[in-house]
């Protein structure tokens, strides 16, 4: 997975998975996926996917670091995410529908509003954000709650706030 933040704009780079996908359909995601062959290094296969996938121009991009691989049990696959920034420049849009039905950037402040923060469960309890138009829960929710730690965006909230995962989602 890639955690893009603009250094000027202090953005997120988010995707939502298509309704369609037989597995984590509809949820709110990094740009990434699989190691292919022709990868040479985890970092490789990150910029290659957010190419793939919100067509991302590696060469506008400076890589800051690996966070620890995870094991994630619902996919049953561990995963690595590649931390990186760039100026925002160049348009990341949808590649390809089949594979990301949006692509939205999301401001780190507004990702850090403690009124934007809950947990929810499923089936454990974990972090998640709450935006007017997007919900974000799972996996990403946790690289994000890591990421705002890391990088002393984090504000105190209010962790016994629980909340259903919508519909959709």
């Amino acid at each position: 997975m890639l955690a893009l933040v603009s250094d000027t704009d202090n953005d997120i780079v988010l995707t939502r998975r298509p309704l369609s996908l037989r597995h984590h359909a509809g949820q709110v995601a990094l740009p990434g996926g699989r190691v292919e062959q022709a990868d040479g290094t985890i970092v490789d296969t990150a910029l290659r996917e957010a190419h793939e996938e919100v067509g991302l121009d590696r060469d506008l991009v400076t890589v800051r670091g690996v966070l620890p691989t995870v094991h994630v049990a619902a996919s049953r696959s561990d995963v690595t995410t590649v931390v990186a920034t760039w100026a925002g420049e160049g348009a990341v849009r949808v590649v390809d529908p089949a594979e990301v039905a949006l692509v939205q950037r999301v401001r780190l402040a507004d990702l850090a509003n403690p009124a934007c923060r809950a947990t929810t469960r499923h089936p454990r309890r974990g972090p998640a954000f709450v935006l007017p138009d997007l919900f974000i829960w799972g996996f990403t929710a946790h690289v994000l709650d890591t990421l705002l730690d890391r990088g002393g965006w984090s504000r105190p909230w209010d962790r016994e706030r629980l909340v259903e995962i919508p519909q959709g989602y």
